[in-house]
């Protein structure tokens, strides 16, 4: 059974102390429903004990091999994590185990560039010699 916390013991405490001065026969039933509240209160802790490791054993893979900032005892901050206990795109472990989202550096943007159309090339021309003819002297 979980233990309640020193506030709500003080605050017990003292009602039930207020109880046994007065006379026991007026107050029993005063105190069978103190003692019922107490009851209800350590099974809603139970309760959400409970609710608090399936959350961490379902949300994660292997909640042992990394550790996982916690915001309270009973809710688990992981905001980089997937279902199974994978990383997301864009996230990373740090030392510590912490998971904290990756910077990513901008890609510069190519500019396009327009293709002229080729012109043809216009074919060399063969220019035939001219075969000198010899003459008789």
């Amino acid at each position: 059974m979980k233990r309640l916390t020193v506030s709500e013991r003080k605050k017990i405490l003292a009602t039930i102390r207020f109880l046994k001065t007065q006379s026991w026969n007026s107050t029993k039933s005063e105190i069978v429903s103190i003692r019922k509240q107490i009851h209800d209160l350590q099974n809603k802790l139970e309760m959400d004990d409970l609710n608090s490791k399936n959350m961490r054993s379902k949300g994660l893979k292997k909640p042992s091999v990394r550790g996982l900032k916690t915001v309270c005892t009973r809710v688990v901050k992981a905001t980089g994590l997937k279902v199974d206990g994978t990383l997301k795109k864009g996230y990373k472990y740090i030392k510590g185990g912490k998971v904290v989202k990756v910077a990513q550096p901008k890609k510069p943007v190519k500019k396009r560039v327009v293709k002229r159309a080729a012109k043809a090339k216009t074919p060399k021309r063969r220019v035939v010699r001219k075969r000198k003819v010899r003459r008789a002297a």
